[in-house]
Order: C-alpha cells, then sequence, then structure tokens
C-alpha cells in the first residue's frame, strides 16, 4: 500500500481505538453506584446491595477489550511484513471465534424470546459459519483473502439480522452495545481483505 494510505488506514484505526476507550470510560462513569440521600448520610442496605459493576457493563466492557484485536492486528503487518504471517490467522480466527459467539447469543436469544425459527436456525448457521471458517483456513482449503471476505460479509449480515429482532431479543444479546464492534470488526476484516 502506499504510504498515505497507510497513514490513513493508522488514523482511522486508532481514533476507532480511542472511541472504543471512550465509550467504556464513558459507560463506567454511568455505573449504578451507592447514592447517599442527602450529603453525610449513609448509604442505605438497599442501595449497598446492588453490585457496582453490573453483568452487563461487564459484558460491555469485555465487548470493548475483544475489539481491540480488530485494531491492532491489521496495523501491526504495516509496521512489519514480518508479522503478516502472524497476524492474519490470529485476526481470522479472533474474528471467526466472535462470530460464532454472536450465534450463540442469537440462538440464546430467539429461544429466551420465543422469536421465529429461522431466528434460531440462522444463528446456529452463523455459530458453524465462524467454525467452519477457522477450520477451513487452518486445512488450506480457503485462501487467508477469502476468508477476510466472507468473514467481513458475515459481520455485515449479522448487523441487518439484528435489525429485525425485537428490543427485548437485542437487549438480551448486547446488541446496542455490539453495534459499534461490530462495525469496527467489519471494517477491520475489510482491511485485512484489501491488503491481501
Amino acid at each position: 500500500p502506499a504510504p498515505g494510505s497507510v497513514r490513513s488506514m493508522t488514523t482511522t484505526m486508532t481514533t476507532l481505538v480511542l472511541l472504543l476507550l471512550s465509550q467504556g470510560a464513558q459507560a463506567a462513569l454511568h455505573q449504578r453506584m451507592p447514592q447517599r440521600s442527602r450529603p453525610g448520610a449513609e448509604v442505605s442496605m438497599q442501595d449497598a446491595s446492588q453490585p457496582a459493576v453490573t453483568a452487563r457493563a461487564a459484558s460491555a466492557a469485555l465487548l470493548r477489550i475483544g475489539t481491540v484485536p480488530f485494531c491492532l492486528l491489521p496495523l501491526l503487518p504495516l509496521v512489519s511484513d514480518d508479522l503478516r504471517p502472524i497476524c492474519e490467522p490470529l485476526l481470522i480466527c479472533h474474528a471467526s471465534v466472535i462470530i460464532a459467539f454472536i450465534g450463540g447469543l442469537q440462538q440464546a436469544a430467539a429461544i429466551q424470546h420465543d422469536l421465529p425459527p429461522w431466528i434460531a436456525v440462522l444463528a446456529i448457521g452463523i455459530a458453524l459459519f465462524g467454525t467452519t471458517t477457522t477450520s477451513a483456513i487452518a486445512t488450506g482449503l480457503i485462501s487467508t483473502h477469502l476468508a477476510f471476505i466472507t468473514l467481513t460479509v458475515a459481520y455485515l449480515l449479522q448487523l441487518l439480522i439484528e435489525r429485525t429482532i425485537p428490543p427485548t431479543a437485542k437487549q438480551s444479546m448486547l446488541a446496542a452495545e455490539r453495534q459499534l464492534p461490530m462495525i469496527v470488526a467489519s471494517f477491520s476484516l475489510a482491511v485485512g481483505a484489501a491488503l491481501t
């Protein structure tokens, strides 16, 4: 790639990492903390029994951490071409595992919220797609370039599918928290496809 395009991709990826980190900090600031009813008052037992960090907030933080490889792995080969043979398979495997995990989340939400069967079937298909992509790249059945393209399409399709799911199920799937990470992953995989 030309030096200008490398600089542009680096700037874009850095901006995405900073955006994710700032969202994580913002979410941490908005956590439910025990509130005092008046200055100097003791925290009530009811407030003190609530966790300072919720499972949802912890999951959202882990989502952001899981997005960092999507930002860093495409950039490392630009620093040194010797890193390409390591970074490309790592990015593909990471993306495959994450899309399989998302398929599991979608299946659980479909069952929990009694959604139409096609959503559960599609969820299983997405999970199998993720694991199959990892196996196919590991055994040499598909090229790195094709793996990047198919995973990019899978992430974009998953974003579209989530638009059809009812709000209650979206909440179970952490769809709102995953939207930016999914876009970052799609962009990262598209960059991977462009560089291979």
